[in-house]
């Protein structure tokens, strides 16, 4: 494949900058080695405007030309297969679907005409069917069409047993699929299922890309088909025509995409070893941006303004800590855990204490820059949140205060102790995250507020892939040997979350379960059952302001911060708006330089 001097000459000097800079990776996971060889996929064959005529995909001498640096290298691209952001950022460009969220969070139409509501006779009066209209005239970049036979195709390729895909959550409500024509899919449910907007559609926190017919059909297996790893048709605004793994990726304009031709010419992918490589390579411009900076990093890469610009989005995910919950006896039959949690948790007496104890606004402040805040719940940032409720503010008079009344008196050495089911026990505890560098400081800071009202808090930082091992894998978390925790989740686009539920919790029935707080309330269950026992939004919100203000009242979560997605990026590029629904490369069609 050609490439101009400028590229190899750019290549030349960020293998330079790789060579020469070092520092600890920023990752939650470290991404999976890929064993694929070094491939490159011949230029596709493509109608422009249809089948009717044909023009292959080529990069033009002196075309627009976007790098960027990657911290992971993706295992796979289809997400049915994998669960790396990165590699659903490269589907968002790639492998699009019926829809998917824009710039201000809002769902839109993609490859559908519209979004199925009510009033245009896309949701049925019982909600059980959704009915989408695709666009007419969509074509795969290999020129094939792009029907209604794709759609029902997926949805048999995710329920077929003999593909070991990630999750079918959704997939599995769906009793079928009827295509009355090519531009018509008709989807009715066994039962309701009111987060149908995140199936086949495409974000960063779900995926749900719409899968070639023409090229799986009768195979598979598929999470080990080479197209699945590296597909060289698409239906987004890219194709993949390149990929040396371990160095580079190359994608070029599709020139079938359904909103026409992107602007570049274009897109490179460099893999870099982790983020303070790719700090490099932007202050040298060998690199236009980089996507996934840490919300620690706010301030040196503020600093480097106008070379470098600084863009940090407000993040629905978040940053909690929790208390483990657990219990061997279950509650009423139910939600048992292999092991009982620290006893003093169970007085929400000591949750609350440690909640006010914990300086929060201040770590946000000092750590990151003041560019996030300390939310009140679990759905930060977002149309869900209940507004009515405010975090509690740093208090250690009260905490001590409420200590006390639970009869925990300050001992000789410091530390808090107090009879708890008949047992003198210090309030001393482990704490266990991972060990990316913010959380590293941040729990010194919380175990010097703590240590201010007599609680041991003793950090533990194990490496992102033992941390978030399975319950097969003997992890902590799911096994319930720890006894406080805390790392990033978000419960979006869609609100509903079962991380909560009694059937959740990992035990040795049920070592699949993620209710990692091995909390078992049969009141909040029910109170999150309400949430999606309707598929009209203004009912689930109802429903989910009682949920979080009761998981707020009972102090079962320490919100430590809302997370931020912070990229930095060169000036000659210009990629648009985001919201944390839609991540950066919604529009990558819309993409130029200056």
């Amino acid at each position: 494949m050609k490439k101009n001097l400028y590229f190899l000459l750019s290549l030349l000097v960020l293998a330079s900058v790789i060579l020469a800079a070092c520092g600890t990776p920023a990752t939650e996971a470290p991404a999976p080695a890929t064993e694929a060889p070094a491939t490159e996929v011949p230029a596709t064959e493509a109608p422009v405007m249809g089948p009717a005529g044909t023009e292959p995909i080529a990069f033009p001498d002196g075309g627009k030309t976007v790098t960027g640096a990657w911290s992971q290298e993706p295992d796979n691209i289809v997400p049915y297969y994998s669960q790396m952001s990165y590699a659903v950022w490269i589907a968002q460009l790639t492998l699009v679907g019926l829809g998917e969220w824009d710039a201000d969070g809002n769902f839109v139409p993609e490859l559908a005409v519209d979004v199925p509501t009510a009033d245009n006779g896309g949701v049925s009066a019982d909600g059980l069917t959704i009915t989408w209209q695709l666009k007419e005239g969509l074509y795969w970049s290999d020129g094939e069409p792009l029907t209604s036979a794709d759609v029902k195709f997926t949805w048999e390729s995710v329920m077929d047993p003999a593909n070991a895909v990630l999750s079918r959550t959704g997939y599995d409500k769906i009793a079928s699929v009827e295509t009355p024509d090519d531009y018509t899919v008709v989807i009715t449910f066994s039962e309701l299922y009111p987060a149908w907007q995140t199936l086949f559609t495409q974000g960063p926190n779900n995926a749900g890309s719409i899968l070639p017919k023409h090229i799986l059909e009768g195979q598979t297996g598929l999470e080990s088909n080479a197209f699945i790893h590296q597909p060289n048709v698409g239906s987004g605004p890219f194709v993949i025509t390149e990929w040396v793994p371990g160095d580079y990726m190359t994608l070029l304009p599709n020139p079938n995409f359904y909103a026409g031709r992107a602007k570049l010419d274009q897109v490179q992918i460099k893999f870099v070893p982790d983020p303070e490589t790719a700090l490099a390579a932007l202050q040298t411009g060998d690199v236009d941006w980089y996507p996934d900076f840490s919300e620690s990093d706010i301030e040196t890469v503020g600093a480097l303004e106008p070379a470098v610009h600084l863009l940090v989005v407000p993040g629905a995910s978040f940053e909690h800590y929790f208390f483990n919950m657990g219990t061997v006896e279950g509650v009423d039959g139910q939600g048992k855990s292999d092991v009982d949690g620290f006893c003093p948790f169970k007085d929400i007496k000591v949750r609350k204490a440690i909640t006010l104890g914990i300086n929060r606004q201040a770590f946000v402040d000092s750590l990151l820059a003041g560019k996030t805040s300390v939310p009140a719940t679990q759905w930060p940032n977002s149309g869900w949140t209940n507004t009515s409720l405010q975090p509690d503010a740093y208090d250690p008079d009260g905490a001590a205060a409420l200590l006390e009344e639970a009869g925990y008196t300050l001992g000789a050495d410091g530390i808090r102790h107090g009879d708890c089911n008949g047992t003198d026990t210090k309030l001393s505890f482990n704490f266990e995250t991972t060990t990316k560098q913010i959380r590293v400081d941040i729990a010194l800071a919380v175990q010097s507020d703590l240590a201010k009202i007599g609680v041991e808090f003793k950090p533990i930082h194990t490496p992102a892939g033992t941390f978030f091992g399975s319950y097969a894998d003997g992890a902590n978390m799911p096994l319930g040997k720890f006894d406080m925790a805390g790392y990033t989740t978000g419960f979006y686009p869609d609100p509903f979350s079962d991380n909560f539920f009694c059937s959740q919790i990992p035990n040795a029935e049920n070592g699949a379960g993620n209710n990692n707080y091995h909390l078992c309330d049969p009141a909040l269950d029910e109170l999150l059952t309400a949430v999606n026992a309707s598929a009209d939004p203004a009912v689930r919100k109802t429903a989910l302001d009682a949920a979080q203000k009761y998981i707020y009242d009972n102090y079962y979560v320490v919100m430590a911060y809302a997370r931020a997605n912070v990229l930095g990026y060169v000036d000659r590029i210009e990629m648009g708006d985001m919201s944390d629904y839609s991540n950066r490369n919604w529009n990558a069609e819309a993409w130029n330089v200056k």
